[in-house]
């Protein structure tokens, strides 16, 4: 008995493992999509002593090898399916990632091979807990459904981790826009033609709204390379995928077809989103006490119920059921 026991413990604590390993992977997997830096991170990786950055290169050298055995499946899976591609490349367009087609192969790569990390170590618990109470032909079949299950859901973690980046870089888009219009007012009136303007406030707003930055310079760099202004600015909406973005782009090249002012069309502009982020923010602190009932019903009132009335339901038990 204590055996059995022993083992059953032993299988545990293996599939515990298990379990982190595959955590730990899928987390370097996730991070390899990101190629982008924060300095404030690689300045500190730099302070760090040679063994553990050359543990960083081991892992990253791993990630890559493992990335790069998984791409010709990728390929060979993905190669016909072009509506895939087409999501994946805008979901990396809208995460202000590249969307080159080496970009689209490399995340599908990851996309695979968060699948089969995952299916692989469900398929080992799975395997590993099923062996203790049933037979090996049993175990053997519930980790086939285990490397099915974990390799269906492995699939949708990165695309998942992806619009989530993309819905934040939105947002963050949303919050600074306002401002960087103003900033484009003040280029305008200064006497700045547009193209200088966009490329003055590219510059100008790399610490203030990052994103918006880049996205200027984007446009910057195909008004050189001779792109038509009507063709950057709604290749600039079609990016972005903010809503406000894009009626700008549309209002920029509405302005200049027309004559109009654009110091003015940017001006109103400019009040309207700030009115319309103002109302966004006032309607988010309006749900706030609504979103603030489920935790006080759920965590906060039930131990409260217990402190208070916990005494006197022991007192009242012992008073009435005390004899007995």
């Amino acid at each position: 008995m204590d055996n059995d026991n022993t083992q059953t413990l032993m299988i545990f604590m293996a599939a515990g493992l298990l379990a982190v390993a595959a955590f730990v992977l899928v987390l370097g997997l996730l991070s390899v999509i990101v190629p982008e830096e924060n300095p404030v991170h690689a300045r500190l990786r730099a302070l760090k002593s040679r063994d553990e950055i050359g543990g960083a290169k081991d892992r990253d050298l791993i990630l890559e090898t493992l990335i790069k055995l998984v791409e010709p499946i990728s390929r060979s899976f993905y190669s016909n399916n072009y509506s895939h591609q087409i999501q994946i490349k805008a979901l990396l367009t809208e995460a202000g990632k590249s969307d080159s087609d080496k970009a689209v192969w490399r995340f599908l790569a990851i996309q695979i091979a968060t699948g089969l990390v995952i299916g692989i170590v469900l398929a080992g618990i799975a395997f590993l807990l099923s062996l203790t109470t049933m037979g090996f032909a049993q175990a053997l079949i519930w980790g086939f459904v285990g490397l099915f299950g974990g390799v269906v859901v492995g699939r949708y973690i990165p695309p998942l981790g992806l619009k989530l980046e993309a819905g934040k870089r939105k947002t963050e888009i949303r919050y600074t826009l306002p401002d960087t219009l103003d900033l484009m007012v003040v280029c305008v009136e200064a006497g700045l033609g547009l193209d200088s303007t966009i490329q003055r406030v590219g510059e100008e707003t790399k610490r203030m709204a990052p994103d918006i930055s880049l996205e200027f310079q984007r446009v910057t760099k195909e008004l050189n390379a001779g792109i038509s202004r009507s063709e950057a600015f709604s290749n600039l909406g079609t990016r972005a995928g903010v809503d406000e973005l894009n009626s700008l782009c549309n209002m920029i090249v509405q302005a200049d077809k027309l004559g109009t002012s654009i110091a003015e069309a940017l001006r109103i502009y400019a009040d309207d989103v700030r009115t319309r982020r103002r109302q966004a923010a006032e309607e988010l602190a309006s749900k706030a006490s609504i979103k603030m009932t489920f935790p006080l019903v759920l965590f906060i009132f039930p131990p409260l119920f217990i402190v208070l009335m916990g005494p006197m339901v022991i007192t009242a038990m012992g008073t009435f059921f005390g004899g007995k």
